[in-house]
């Protein structure tokens, strides 16, 4: 994403939202994980983000690569690629994404330091930074890179019989942070592509927005919905 044309993407979930609980984390063992997520706009296909989370002794290393088509503001053919580095319990270490749309490219880079991030953004031919206050633990989810939602999954304590938790967050996109408040509503048994899967539906609200996840035994969001978007995500393995 240039950054003189930062709301583009807008119309799929850009949100704002205003402590970190600490939760289920993966096994001591180094794995990797590739996965993909289709995303739907009113029904219709319009990208893919494919992923890759590797999980070793004292590290969570994710890349992703984001191909759509915006459903609104000229149908604009934007690519975002990630990368980054967390602690086991998936606090920012490093993180940078590049973007481009309809070929204008521009980039973020985030340095963490206690209590505070400072991100650069480039685009444009132009630089600036720009500083945040954080607490003592946070994760990121960035807009619209929907494999973020697995950290969050993966701190979530379940069976908390719908007792709220409260997540800080950090939004580079949208040079923000804020507190997500994530209830579980019931164990559900839904079909992705042919095949039934028994999940945890989770509610996740911004404040201002209410995106809904479906989550498989290994913690894996397999449907992401944002109705008042009109906006549905499915894992595809």
């Amino acid at each position: 994403m240039t950054y003189g044309r930062s709301k583009i993407i807008a119309a799929l979930i850009a949100f704002s939202c205003s402590g970190l609980a600490t939760g289920h984390a993966a096994g001591k063992k180094a794995s990797r994980q590739e996965g993909q997520y289709r995303i739907y706009s009113e029904g219709r296909e319009i990208g893919v983000e494919k992923y890759v989370l590797l999980t070793s002794a004292d590290a969570v290393t994710s890349s992703s690569t984001l191909e759509f088509r915006n459903p609104g503001e000229g149908h604009q053919k934007v690519t975002l690629q990630t990368k980054l580095e967390m602690d086991r319990q998936y606090m920012p270490r490093s993180y940078e994404l590049k973007s481009q749309v309809d070929g204008q490219t521009g980039s973020i880079r985030g340095a963490f330091a206690p209590n505070q991030v400072i991100f650069e953004y480039s685009g444009n031919g132009a630089s600036f930074r720009n500083g945040l206050l954080v607490g003592d633990r946070y994760t990121i989810l960035d807009t619209n890179i929907f494999h973020h939602f697995i950290f969050l999954a993966r701190l979530f304590r379940y069976d908390s019989k719908g007792t709220p938790q409260n997540f800080e967050v950090v939004i580079p996109q949208d040079k923000d942070t804020g507190t997500l408040k994530i209830t579980e509503l019931d164990k559900e048994t839904i079909v992705v592509r042919g095949k039934k899967i028994s999940t945890t539906h989770l509610l996740v609200d911004s404040g201002s927005l209410q995106i809904q996840l479906w989550v498989d035994g290994d913690r894996i969001p397999r449907r992401i919905a944002v109705p008042d978007k009109g906006i549905e995500v499915l894992y595809s393995g």
